[in-house]
């Protein structure tokens, strides 16, 4: 999956300890081994300059 948006993303399990940070137009990483989520939500985003 092509990340949207560039910014921080948790994993969407609702563990909360699971992050990656991404930059908008890269591929999001696997989830962690062990993960149980589905995919990456965004937490925060990046700042716009």
């Amino acid at each position: 999956m092509i990340v949207p948006e560039s910014g921080i993303y948790e994993c969407d399990s609702g563990c909360g300890h699971q992050w990656s940070t991404d930059v908008k137009g890269h591929r999001f990483p696997p989830l962690p081994d062990g993960c149980k989520g589905g995919g990456w939500k965004l937490k925060a985003k990046a700042p716009i300059k």
